[in-house]
Order: C-alpha cells, then sequence, then structure tokens
C-alpha cells in the first residue's frame, strides 16, 4: 500500500530523489513549504521542480479500476487519500465504456 513511481527512462538518478522526495509529502507541513524546501534542498526553481516531478509517472498499487485492474495514477499528494477514500474507482477507458453502454441502453 504505497505511491509507486516509474520515472522517465530519460530521468537521471538525482530527478528521481526529487520525485521521490517529492511523494513523502505527509501533511505534517503545508503543501507550499514542501515544495519551498524541497526547491531549496535540490537548488532548483520551482519550474524546474516540477518539471522534473512531472516526468515521474505515480499511482497507487492499491487502489485499482474495478473493471481491468489498471493501478491508479495520481498528481499530486493530495490525491492519495481521496483515492484511497473511495468506495470504488473506474480508469478512463473502462468509464468512458461503462457510459457508452449505459447510454445505448436507455
Amino acid at each position: 500500500m504505497s505511491v509507486k513511481l516509474r520515472p522517465n527512462m530519460m530521468q537521471s538518478t538525482y530527478d528521481i530523489k526529487i520525485c521521490e522526495d517529492y511523494w513523502t509529502y505527509d501533511n505534517k507541513i503545508g503543501f507550499v513549504e514542501h515544495v519551498k524546501t524541497l526547491c531549496e534542498k535540490y537548488e532548483v526553481s520551482p519550474q524546474v521542480f516540477f518539471e522534473t516531478v512531472a516526468q515521474c509517472y505515480a499511482y497507487l498499487d492499491d487502489v485499482v479500476c474495478e473493471y481491468c485492474g489498471y493501478a491508479c495514477p495520481i498528481e499530486v499528494p493530495a490525491d492519495i487519500p481521496y483515492m484511497r477514500a473511495k468506495d470504488g474507482w473506474l480508469c478512463a477507458i473502462c468509464e468512458h465504456a461503462l457510459w457508452r453502454i449505459d447510454k445505448k441502453q436507455k
């Protein structure tokens, strides 16, 4: 039950460490303070920081699509408790397919 990361093939170990540290956010300090601290630690601008983080695909290994089993992608740390609190989750492909089936049946 954790956040899993799938780095871009072009990311360095330094970039991956930035991503790992970003996803360790635990709500004990404000999110903006967390980002500011990491930008200072890695000596990068917020723009470079978020460009680096965006290159790394993050997902929850304990929240999967009810139909196909696809792991739930996340974009910000706030997604973690939100997605885990849901009763169920559908990936965009299955959600669209079910919507189309429901629409045809009406």
